[in-house]
């Protein structure tokens, strides 16, 4: 059994898919060889914009956890904005920015480069060499959001001369929202050379997607096909073996989980609905939000009368969002409307699947997404202005909802995205990368 160093910021008590993807890996690694010990933030320290303490009990006991102190400035930004809150993953929830909001945004584009956790680097390496000394790991992994850490773990190769991979969980400089922090010209470039190093550097790169890959590749030809190797996220078939959803609901349920801002259409869905109601007046519909949705989005769907319809839950620990996916009807999934986003792979998308219920999609039908769906046969995507396909799918599954005919269908296809499939693909790179 060989041991390995995982640098992480986000982990439990915080929530949210990227917790999950560090978890799991973590989780799974033992049963191929290897021993992780974790670095991640000191709670007392930490800013998250999610929290769930009920993964806290997910965390194997054989895994050894060193927290660190940080400093990060985002006590500016909860003065600035009057909000005793973090920003939302893409600012949801938070509606057209005010001017506190858009100069907290500007301050923190440019002052903080690559973001504002870089003040965690300076404890975390610290703590990592002391880790190398008493561990001597094989490999050093870093998980990323934050991407500062991607630069802890560039100057942690360059002291320990240890082989290092990247997980980039997603785009850097290319992020939907990226634009929203008003860079100016010369941070900019900074952000994309910094970017550039640790692409350049790192022994190997893990993406969650092909187009992620394909956009990273495009950076720079120093970097080989064969050093990104694509691990999308996945499910863990443990969290859904305890959930029944044979029982039929009181309502058909449309369910979504997860962050849902202004750059996510969901019209095609509203107006298939607006028409679906018309045409069916006595329709028992509920479509329930659990997150943060966007006030615009909010406004849309009661603007088209469909407020009565609504069921608008706050974050919930991952097991309760589990519970209700399990027991939907359909399941939302919808990607932002944004400039290259077909690469985007919502961690959600896995779990959905791990359900066996239908899935809408709303987003490039020639995306990854769309691919996984038509691959695994767990549902359909469809571009934003299809809302007559939407309302042909909803008709066909609120027919089989009346109909008591509901059937889970889970995919064979559907395996290879359990996390212990897909800790196995990343066990094989750093075999590879440790035997050269």
């Amino acid at each position: 059994m060989r041991s390995l160093l995982y640098i992480t910021y986000y982990w439990p008590p915080s929530g949210g898919p990227g917790v999950q993807r560090s978890l799991k890996f973590t989780k799974y690694l033992p049963l191929f060889g290897y021993i992780p010990s974790v670095i991640t933030v000191d709670p007392k320290w930490a800013y998250y914009p999610l929290l769930d303490p009920s993964l806290e009990k997910e965390i194997p006991s054989y895994i050894k956890v060193y927290k660190t102190k940080t400093r990060e400035p985002f006590r500016f930004y909860q003065a600035t904005t009057s909000q005793n809150k973090l920003p939302k993953p893409g600012f949801a929830g938070e509606g057209k920015p005010g001017f506190f909001q858009v100069l907290a945004r500007t301050l923190r584009g440019n002052l903080f480069i690559p973001d504002p956790r870089k003040g965690w680097n300076k404890f975390l390496i610290t703590q990592a060499l002391e880790c190398i000394k008493l561990d001597a790991p094989a490999a050093i992994i870093t998980s990323s959001p934050p991407h500062s850490t991607q630069l802890a773990g560039l100057k942690l190769k360059q002291l320990a001369k240890i082989p290092w991979i990247a997980d980039l969980r997603d785009p850097w400089t290319d992020i939907y929202y990226y634009n929203e922090f008003r860079h100016l010209p010369w941070v900019k470039r900074k952000d994309a050379q910094l970017e550039l190093s640790v692409l350049e550097n790192a022994d190997a790169i893990i993406v969650v997607s092909p187009s992620i890959k394909k956009l990273f590749l495009s950076k720079s030809t120093k970097i080989s096909q064969n050093k990104i190797h694509v691990i999308p996220n996945g499910f863990d078939d443990e969290d859904f073996n305890c959930v029944s959803n044979q029982t039929k609901n009181e309502y058909f349920t449309i369910t979504y989980t997860g962050t849902l801002s202004s750059v996510y259409n969901i019209d095609a869905l509203i107006h298939a609905l607006k028409l679906f109601k018309e045409i069916n007046p006595n329709a028992k519909i509920r479509i329930r939000f659990i997150g943060k949705i966007s006030p615009e989005i909010l406004q849309s769907l009661k603007d088209n009368g469909l407020e009565n319809l609504l069921s608008l839950v706050d974050y919930l620990p991952h097991s309760e969002a589990i519970t209700h996916m399990m027991r939907a009807d359909v399941l939302l999934l919808a990607i932002p409307q944004i400039n290259e986003n077909k690469g985007i792979l919502t961690g959600k998308l896995f779990e959905y699947m791990a359900t066996g219920n239908p899935i809408l999609g709303i987003g490039p039908s020639d995306g990854d997404v769309s691919k996984i769906l038509d691959e695994t046969h767990s549902g359909k995507m469809f571009d934003y202005d299809k809302q007559n396909e939407v309302f042909s799918f909803l008709s066909h599954q609120y027919e089989l909802w009346r109909k008591g005919s509901k059937i889970r269908k889970l995919s064979p296809e559907v395996e290879k995205y359990s996390r212990k499939a897909l800790t196995a693909e990343l066990a094989q790179i750093i075999d590879h990368l440790l035997s050269q």
